[in-house]
């Protein structure tokens, strides 16, 4: 069964994409699923109703960034996505103008539960504004359905964005969790540093202590392949450590 990968180019596409997104990220659980996509509410259509919510949020992220690209995984035999990925492609400093509010999570309802939230995007999308200040790919998301896993899907997405990356001359950037790592790994990317997001405050109320409990301490790693892909310990110069 062939796969091939496909860049999204309609909007209509993000109806297979974002529930496909959904299960792959529950099947382990990711906890960055639901810093971005909280199923909102108890009741029968909660999950639902949230899936069509966080559809609706991300394809207009999609259309405001110019940087945006999504790809997805298509089984030719029955025609069916089966992965996904989203890719940044940037060709300047992306943080040349910082943002005015780069870490608010309004997509959470006001409350020490947002506030978690914000904190937690701050120590993981404020390192960026140091490291990722020169043209470069960032693989923002990669993901792939349960059932198809290990037929080649996740290295099709990668293998993607370090053509891309080679084409232009560029860097390229992953912030991986533990089960991701593999994948990376074997296409060389190396692990520069891990980030552990684990957001404090003096006194958190119920609010905060359960959905601290329901993500947990939250592990990244970060990776990075330099400009044609070679990497040598001690030799090779790491960009954002010189510069000034």
């Amino acid at each position: 069964m062939p796969l091939k990968v496909q860049e999204i180019a309609s909007d209509a596409e993000f109806d297979e994409m974002i529930p496909l997104q959904w299960v792959s990220y529950e099947q382990p659980f990711n906890p960055f699923l639901i810093m971005y996509c909280p199923v909102r509410g108890t009741g029968p259509t909660a999950r639902a109703d949230s899936i069509q919510e966080s559809k609706e949020r991300q394809l207009q992220w999609h259309r405001a960034d110019p940087s945006s690209h999504w790809l997805k995984v298509v089984d030719t035999d029955t025609g069916a996505a089966i992965g996904g990925a989203q890719w940044n492609i940037y060709e300047s400093d992306p943080f040349a103008k910082p943002p005015e509010h780069p870490f608010t999570a309004y997509w959470w309802e006001e409350g020490e539960k947002r506030q978690f939230i914000d904190e937690a995007l701050g120590q993981w999308i404020g390192p960026r504004m140091e490291r990722m200040r020169r043209p470069h790919l960032l693989l923002n998301m990669c993901f792939v359905h349960p059932d198809h896993r290990r037929r080649g899907a996740g290295h099709l997405l990668v293998e993607w964005g370090i053509k891309k990356a080679d084409e232009m001359g560029v860097e390229l950037f992953v912030e991986s969790t533990d089960d991701g790592k593999p994948l990376y790994d074997r296409h060389g990317l190396v692990t520069m540093n891990e980030m552990i997001l684990k957001p404090s405050k003096p006194n958190p109320g119920d609010e905060w202590k359960s959905v601290e409990k329901e993500l947990g301490p939250m592990r990244l790693h970060f990776m990075w392949r330099p400009v044609g892909g070679k990497y040598e310990e001690g030799k090779t110069i790491v960009p954002w450590e010189t510069q000034s």
